[in-house]
C-alpha cells in the first residue's frame, strides 16, 4: 500500500499536545498516513518518563495510521543513511534514520519537527 506521510514520534507528540505543529499533523491525518514501529517504542518511553498511560495513545495511533515494520532492508539502509545525515547534523540518531528510511521504503514524505532534520531535504518539517 502507498502512503502519503510517515509520522515520527515528534509529530505524534505535537498532535497529542494540541500544539500549533500538532494542528498541522491533524490535517495530515486526513491523508493516508503511516508510522514507523520505532515511533511506538519512543512513545512508550515518553509515556513511561511522564508517568502517563500508554494505551490510549497507541490505540489512537493504530486507529489513524498504519504501523510499518522494521525490515532487514530498512535496518541495513538506516545505518548508511545515518552516516550520510551525520554530515548535516551531528546528533541524528539511528532511530531517527529508521523513521526516515521507513518513509522512503513506503514512498511517503517523512514528517517531523525534530531539529536534527531542519536542514535535511525531502521531508515535511513541522515549524
Amino acid at each position: 500500500m502507498k502512503y502519503k506521510y510517515v509520522l515520527d514520534s515528534y509529530a505524534w507528540a505535537e498532535f497529542f499536545d494540541g500544539s500549533k505543529k500538532g494542528k498541522k499533523v491533524k490535517e495530515l491525518l486526513k491523508e493516508n498516513t503511516a508510522t514507523s514501529i520505532i515511533a511506538l517504542a519512543e512513545f512508550s518511553d515518553k509515556c513511561a518518563r511522564e508517568n502517563r498511560d500508554l494505551k490510549p495513545f497507541i490505540e489512537f495511533i493504530q486507529a489513524n495510521s498504519a504501523i510499518l515494520p522494521l525490515t532487514q532492508d530498512i535496518a541495513l539502509e538506516s545505518g548508511k543513511l545515518k552516516f550520510e545525515l551525520r554530515k548535516i547534523s551531528k546528533n541524528i540518531s539511528l532511530a531517527d534514520t529508521i523513521h526516515f528510511q521507513t518513509s522512503k521504503y513506503a514512498g511517503a514524505t517523512f514528517v517531523t519537527g525534530d531539529k536534527d532534520f531542519k536542514d535535511v531535504t525531502g521531508i515535511l518539517f513541522l515549524e
